[in-house]
């Protein structure tokens, strides 16, 4: 354990070189906001209320969602993975005593960890620069449900986009692979609409896969849209698929690793 968390220190210090990308994940954060803040603005300029929403526990809604959003980095992790398999580097993952899929998955909490010191400032500016009211449950079990499902998505996050990596051992060029997800998860995890005002069957659907348990579910509890009881079922579902996603892995890795010609391998 003690080589991976020295990965993670490694990668929380990287990130200090790279100070635009920060900056331009911060004013990212915050021109989601300004987003929620004009388009919901109109939307609720002739009622009070929208699924369940105010127009205030909307506003918070979207500065908690954004926070996480702006702290998972795993989608870099595909295109590192395809990029190192691509250029033979990736053999140093061969040889080295780490299993690849955990040194990658300690190295995106270690630049998750540096993101969000400056999205938490984010959400303060959005706060105060936007007049929005904070929206806090006040369940203990919501709160602490909600704090677990955070590293938890980012958990299975990069289990995803580490398989997604791992297919460039056969098709060389994943990018079709990339383009789909990111947008489809996108939109399935409640980062741009919260998932409680899709379709109730699209709702029943989503509430078994882990996608809305990465952002929708945890923005809610804290925002008080939704109960623990809902938190402990999300939980168990991102724990079940991200095991299942662990093991797929190192199924694939195992299988497809032979057809790596890598340099010093």
């Amino acid at each position: 354990m003690r080589k991976y968390l020295a990965v993670t220190s490694t990668l929380f210090k990287a990130q200090l070189v790279y100070r635009f990308e920060v900056a331009m994940t911060a004013v990212s954060s915050v021109g989601t906001v300004l987003f929620a803040w004009v388009l919901w603005g109109a939307a609720f300029s002739e009622r009070t209320a929208i699924g369940g929403f105010t127009y205030q526990d909307m506003l918070s809604y979207y500065v908690i969602s954004s926070f996480i959003v702006s702290i998972d980095k795993s989608n870099n992790v595909c295109f590192e993975v395809s990029k190192k398999i691509r250029g033979g580097t990736f053999s140093k993952y061969m040889t080295i005593p780490a299993n690849p899929q955990l040194y990658f998955l300690f190295q995106s909490f270690g630049v998750s960890a540096y993101y969000a010191l400056f999205a938490l400032l984010s959400a303060l500016f959005s706060v105060g620069a936007f007049g929005v009211k904070l929206s806090f449950s006040s369940d203990p079990a919501s709160v602490l449900c909600a704090i677990l499902l955070v590293p938890l998505g980012i958990s299975f996050m990069v289990s995803l986009r580490y398989f997604i990596g791992l297919l460039t051992f056969k098709f060389q060029d994943i990018g079709f692979f990339i383009h789909v997800q990111s947008g489809s998860v996108t939109f399935i995890t409640g980062s741009i609409i919260p998932i409680v005002l899709l379709p109730k069957t699209v709702q029943s659907i989503l509430r078994f896969l882990p996608f809305s348990h990465v952002i929708y579910t945890p923005a809610a509890l804290l925002t008080g849209q939704t109960d623990a009881t809902a938190g402990f079922s999300g939980l168990l579902v991102l724990l079940g698929w991200t095991a299942i996603m662990a093991v797929m892995n190192e199924a694939v890795y195992n299988r497809l690793r032979v057809k790596f010609d890598g340099v010093g391998v």
